[in-house]
């Protein structure tokens, strides 16, 4: 049984404990799935990032990202697997990227770097968010503006943190990883975003790769 099925089952039992009507019905699944996909994917990348050393990188991108993403909203692959996949190799090389460059992160450089981060977050989350998708639509125009409100205090307080931390040597290195999951959630919820994750949908889709050797085998034969 796969984590949508499981949790497609979970939140019909508890719909109808509950008494709840579809919609709620399939916002429970949805958050279920979301949830049970999350810790199968936290275990296998916190596992990778330490055999790779970036760790620390990881976990603060992890918590920067996912924190503004509960606000925020944003595109997803549409089966879990490619979630997995997709969300574990991007989180690798960003965690990859910030371990290596860390060092240069200083001076003036790093305040500008900041408040330009924040300034592109701001303006991406308050035309774009909260990113929709099917299964989790906006309901209301008050819900939309709410959501967007908070995703742009969570950035402020972000901002606020990055730049207290920038004072401090010993936790100055956790700066990078923070602005780095802090603007790869706001990619997500921009168009770009949202065509980057078709693409990547598409190419870890295992029914597109099969067909193709089908087709492939099938025109050799």
């Amino acid at each position: 049984m796969s984590i949508h099925e499981l949790a497609v089952k979970c939140a019909a039992y508890l719909a109808r404990e509950v008494g709840s009507d579809t919609k709620q019905e399939l916002r429970m699944a949805y958050g279920l799935e979301v949830l049970l996909g999350e810790i199968v994917k936290m275990v296998l990348l916190l596992w990778l990032a330490w055999m790779l050393g970036i760790l620390l990188e990881v976990i603060f991108i992890s918590i920067a990202a996912g924190s503004l993403r509960l606000a925020s909203g944003g595109e997803h692959c549409s089966e879990y697997y490619r979630c997995l996949v997709g969300g574990t190799v991007c989180f690798i090389l960003l965690g990859v990227g910030v371990h290596n460059l860390n060092i240069f992160f200083n001076g003036s450089g790093a305040y500008i770097t900041i408040v330009a981060s924040i300034l592109l977050s701001w303006s991406i989350l308050f035309k774009y968010a909260p990113g929709e998708t099917e299964n989790k639509p906006i309901n209301s125009e008050e819900e939309r503006v709410k959501f967007r409100r908070l995703s742009i205090l969570i950035v402020f307080m972000y901002g606020l943190v990055m730049l207290l931390l920038m004072h401090n040597y010993l936790l100055r290195p956790l700066v990078l990883p923070i602005l780095v999951g802090m603007v790869e959630q706001a990619f997500t919820v921009s168009p770009w975003g949202y065509r980057f994750m078709h693409f990547v949908d598409g190419v870890l889709s295992y029914k597109k790769w099969g067909r193709k050797k089908y087709d492939s085998t099938s025109t050799n034969s």
